[in-house]
């Protein structure tokens, strides 16, 4: 069993390194997939404003043509 000078065991530390390098790869791992599930919910956000746009174009269209046939008056 390796010591350093502080009685600390050299594996101890080794295997602390490693865990430590482990978890910070995991952590950068979680961040990017976070991120690509954020921008992916901003770009989702931004097709559902649209179609809504679009729908209230076309519900306006369809009530002001049926407004111009008359056709709930018949």
């Amino acid at each position: 069993m390796e010591t350093s000078n502080n009685g600390v065991r050299v594996n101890s530390i080794s295997n602390d390194n490693s865990e430590n390098r482990q978890l910070l790869k995991e952590t950068r791992l979680l961040r990017d997939t976070l991120d690509l599930l954020w921008n992916k919910t901003l770009e989702q956000k931004q097709v559902c404003e649209q179609l809504e746009q679009e729908n209230e174009y076309l519900q306006d269209y369809i009530n002001n043509l049926m407004a111009s046939s008359n056709v709930l008056d018949k």
